[in-house]
């Protein structure tokens, strides 16, 4: 019984830490249950059950609301996200045992951050509840993101639990207690110190016009989508004026399936060609459903096949830049979600796609260019778009950039966590790369976040509303956006090495 007290704490406390839901610095003690139930267990066999009641207990609470969206789908998240990170644990134990604790907690910190790694970089990839997260709603005592990004987060934390249960086994011993102070106070005040010293800001800046339409995310593709774009122009003409540098639509606004051969010549860009005339200086970035033919030597995994015109063809998840001069640039969302957008072994599993779930519009594997493309509007201005999902990861390629823009629907979860904490994690992308963020999003949360992760603007749940705000630009690129996750490409490196060490060495041993 004690022991599934100590699992179920553990669990609750990782979850009642996170963003939206709880109290942040929960965090640091949450893993400590899980370190005291370790040392109960009689054996891997059970330690194993009890590390997966722990995180179903963290899955389901903190993602309970993709159930919304794809009840088989969220079993299947709950149950695979529980076991991998049950992993960690139990590799720690097992190396623990044969070792040392000093070399197994090593090995945990190393083994958790290299499984969040894996995590971000897989065709299952979730990298929701990376424990770095679970600062977004406290952007004052992370500003050094910019050097670690979010997995620096996760190594602060697991440094912190690790120290405070070791604190405990020796009795609070002086000498125990100051390490553990250090670790937890040092990285606070290098982030006030940031918080208070650090200024991005210069004189470039654009007035942008951000459009919240409140559509019933899973009605929109069955309504006319030309009144779908009448609405969206008379919402976007209702405020605008004619110093406004850019107006942001969220994700899949046009409800058409536009062909990207002929962009231009599509009735929805002639008529945002129309309504751009009318203004000085007005560039539009909106969300979109595009599709592109292929050549025989295009064809992948995820190309879909027309019977009737015997052809090929992509399906992608995209933003339309609409340019005040010159023609429209398209990007294609590359971090798809896993088993809405991109199916993994998608010739064998994307036929049963859609009885996995209905999220409305396109079902089965989308196309994707993993690669980004930076819209630019003048003067070498340029803005990086990122589509829903995307904007969850740290490393992305788009140091180049001015300016973040993120397009989202966020109406598949309804009015629960899950686009609270959606919200909160651009605050964090904000940090790591030292530039606002403009976020469109269906039903909300819309809104600006300046580089320091502080919120400007926002607007409320299930409202049809704009924003308007100045927002100004950084091209300045940060640490963390040069080198990306290189804390996790580290851990991994150590992680196998020390596991290759333990595993010689034991098998020299043996007679």
């Amino acid at each position: 019984m004690k022991n599934l007290f100590l699992s179920l704490l553990s669990g609750l406390l990782m979850a009642f830490s996170w963003p939206s839901i709880g109290f942040a610095p929960l965090i640091f003690i949450a893993f400590i249950p899980l370190f005291c139930l370790e040392n109960n267990v009689k054996n891997i066999k059970e330690l194993f059950i009890y590390s997966i009641i722990t995180f179903l207990v963290f899955n389901c609470i903190t993602t309970y609301w993709v159930y919304y969206s794809t009840s088989i789908g969220s079993y299947v998240a709950y149950l695979l996200n529980s076991i991998l990170m049950t992993l960690p644990i139990v590799m720690f134990s097992y190396i623990k045992k044969i070792t040392n604790s000093r070399f197994g907690f090593i090995v945990f910190i190393l083994g958790w951050i290299s499984f969040e790694y894996f995590h971000l970089n897989w065709d299952l990839s979730w990298p929701w509840l990376t424990i770095g997260n679970v600062f977004a709603d406290f952007p004052y005592l992370i500003q050094w993101y910019e050097y670690t990004g979010f997995l620096g987060g996760s190594l602060w934390v697991l440094l912190v639990n690790t120290l405070f249960f070791i604190s405990y086994k020796n009795r609070f011993r002086k000498k125990f207690l100051i390490y553990t102070s250090s670790f937890f106070f040092i990285p606070i005040i290098i982030s006030f110190y940031l918080y208070s010293n650090t200024s991005y800001l210069n004189n470039q800046y654009l007035n942008v016009l951000i459009i919240q339409p409140n559509i019933d995310a899973y009605k929109k593709y069955n309504q006319d989508p030309y009144l779908n774009l009448n609405k969206f122009i008379s919402q976007v003409k209702s405020d605008m004026r004619q110093d406004i540098d850019l107006v942001v639509g969220p994700e899949t606004a046009l409800t058409f399936s536009i062909s990207e051969h002929k962009l231009e010549s599509h009735p929805s860009i002639i008529q945002l060609r129309k309504m751009q005339q009318e203004f000085n200086r007005l560039n539009i970035l909106i969300g979109a459903t595009t599709w592109r033919k292929l050549d025989q030597k295009e064809v992948s995994e995820t190309s879909r096949y027309d019977r009737k015109s015997k052809t090929y063809y992509e399906m992608y998840n995209s933003v339309l830049f609409i340019p005040k001069y010159g023609k429209v640039s398209v990007y294609h969302k590359s971090r798809l979600v896993p088993g809405v957008e991109k199916m993994p072994f998608p010739k064998i599993l994307d036929p049963i796609a859609e009885l996995i779930v209905d999220l409305g519009g396109t079902s089965g594997s989308l196309g994707s260019d993993n690669k980004s493309n930076l819209f630019k509007i003048k003067n070498g201005i340029s803005i990086a778009p990122l589509v829903c999902y995307e904007s969850v990861y740290g490393e992305l390629d788009i140091s180049n950039s001015n300016l973040i823009a993120v397009v989202t629907n966020d109406g598949w979860w309804k009015n629960t966590a899950g686009y609270k904490q959606h919200f909160s994690y651009s605050k964090i992308r904000a940090i790591e790369n030292r530039k606002f963020v403009v976020r469109s999003a269906n039903t909300g949360i819309s809104g600006i976040i300046d580089y320091k992760g502080n919120v400007q603007s926002f607007t409320k749940w299930n409202e049809k509303t704009n924003i308007i705000s100045r927002v100004f630009l950084n091209k300045e690129k940060t640490f963390y956006s040069k080198f990306g996750d290189y804390i996790g490409r580290i851990s991994t490196f150590l992680y196998v090495i020390l596991i290759l060490t333990v595993i010689v060495k034991r098998k020299t041993k043996l007679p």
